[in-house]
C-alpha cells in the first residue's frame, strides 16, 4: 500500500504504485494484479470520512489478496481531475473517489476512460456510464444515538457541531432529531455550522458555542475528534460520529455512530474484478446497520441498563425493517433532503 502525504507528489510515485509488492517480471505481475486507488480530499492519520475510507481500503485489500491497493490523500478539488487521469493511465481499474468534493473531476475524467470504474464516496447521483455511488446509511446509527441523548440530557438541549449541509450530514442530523424527540418530546438538538470538513479550531469555537447555549450534550458531524476533546475538557456529555474517538474520552461518551467502510468497498471491489459491477442498479451501493456499514459504539458506563436494552431493541427493529426512520421519504428523497425537523434549533445555509 502507498499513501500519499502531499498534493503534488503524484508524478514521484507513479512507479512506486505499480512495483510496490512485485518481484521477477514487472508485467506479468501487472496482468495478474487489480490495481485499486483511494482518494480523499482529508489527512487519513485523523478521524472521520478521510481516516474511515483509509482504514476500510485497507480491510478490502486484506480480504482480497488480488487487490493492490495505493491511496492518496490531500487532493483538493483544483489538483483532482489531473490525479484521476493519472490513476487511471498508470493502471487502476477502480478508484474510489473518497470524498463529496470530487464530484467536478468525476464528471470530467471518468468518461475519458470507459474502462476504468469510478465510485464517488458519499455521492448523490451517477455522473457517468462508468461510475457509481456509494454511501453509508449513518442515520440510522445516528438515530439509536439520537434516543440515548434524549434520555441522558437534563436541560433538554443537546448541541451538534456540523461540517457542512450536505444531503448526508442532513440525514443524520435529522435522524439525530428524530430520535431524541422519540425518548424526550420536550429536547431540543441546537445545530451550528462548522464551514468545513476539517477546521479543528472552528469546530472547537462552535463546541464552546453549544456548551455555552446551555447543552449538556454535544455531537458532531466532522472529520476531526475535536469536538470531543472540547466535550471531555468541559465536562460535558459527548456522542461520537463518524469514528469511535468517544475513546479518548471515556468519562464523557456516551455511545457513537461510527463507519465501517470494510464491508461496502470489498464488495464494490468484488463486483467490479469479477465483472458483475453493472448488475447492481444503478451501480449504486448504500450501506446501513443490517450490512455492517455502520455501527453502534459501545456504551458509556454512565448509561443506564435501561436505555441500553431499549436502543438495543430499536437496532433490532430497523435491522430486520420494523422500524423505518423516514417512513414517508423514498431513498432519492433522502439524497435531497434540504430542510430540519421541527425540534432543531438553528438554521440550514442559504443555496
Amino acid at each position: 500500500m502507498i499513501i500519499q502525504k502531499g498534493r503534488y507528489a503524484w508524478n514521484v510515485i507513479l512507479c512506486a504504485i505499480l512495483l510496490v509488492g512485485f518481484t521477477g517480471d514487472c508485467s506479468a505481475a501487472v496482468d495478474n494484479s487489480f490495481n485499486v486507488t483511494l482518494i480523499v480530499t482529508g489527512p487519513v492519520g485523523t478521524y472521520g470520512w478521510a481516516y474511515e475510507g483509509h482504514v476500510g481500503a485497507s480491510k478490502m485489500a486484506q480480504e482480497l489478496p488480488y487487490v493492490k491497493l495505493s491511496e492518496i490523500e490531500n487532493a483538493d478539488a483544483a489538483n483532482a481531475p489531473r490525479i484521476l487521469r493519472e490513476c487511471a493511465e498508470s493502471g487502476s481499474k477502480l478508484i474510489f473517489c473518497h470524498s463529496y468534493d470530487l464530484i467536478n473531476a468525476i464528471k470530467e475524467v471518468a468518461p475519458k476512460y470507459p474502462d476504468v470504474i469510478f465510485m464517488w464516496g458519499g455521492g448523490t447521483e451517477k455522473l457517468a456510464p462508468n461510475a457509481g455511488v456509494y454511501y453509508e446509511r449513518m442515520y440510522e446509527a445516528m438515530y439509536l444515538a439520537g434516543i440515548v441523548a434524549g434520555n441522558m440530557t437534563k436541560t433538554d438541549k443537546i448541541g451538534l457541531a456540523a461540517a457542512l449541509p450536505t444531503s448526508l450530514v442532513i440525514n443524520y442530523l435529522n435522524a439525530f432529531a428524530r430520535g431524541v424527540a422519540s425518548s424526550n418530546p420536550n429536547a431540543k438538538v441546537y445545530v451550528e455550522w462548522i464551514g468545513n470538513w476539517y477546521d479543528p479550531g472552528k469546530e472547537r469555537a462552535v463546541a464552546l458555542s453549544l456548551i455555552q447555549k446551555g447543552c449538556d450534550i454535544i455531537t458532531h458531524a466532522s472529520n476531526s475528534d475535536t469536538t470531543g476533546q472540547t466535550a471531555d475538557e468541559m465536562g460535558t456529555y459527548f456522542i461520537s460520529s463518524g469514528s469511535d474517538v468517544g475513546r479518548f474520552s471515556p468519562r464523557v461518551c456516551l455511545t457513537g455512530a461510527t463507519w465501517d467502510m470494510g464491508p461496502i468497498m470489498t464488495d464494490i471491489a468484488e463486483s467490479v474484478h469479477n465483472g458483475t459491477w453493472n448488475f447492481r442498479p444503478g451501480q449504486e451501493w448504500g450501506y446501513g446497520l443490517a450490512e455492517g456499514g455502520v455501527k453502534l459504539a459501545p456504551f458509556g458506563k454512565m448509561v443506564p441498563g435501561n436505555v441500553r436494552s431499549f436502543v438495543d431493541e430499536k437496532q433490532k427493529d430497523i435491522v430486520q425493517k420494523k422500524l423505518a426512520i423516514f417512513p414517508n421519504i423514498r431513498d432519492e428523497e433522502l439524497k435531497t433532503m434540504y430542510y430540519l425537523e421541527s425540534n432543531v434549533v438553528g438554521e440550514l445555509p442559504k443555496l
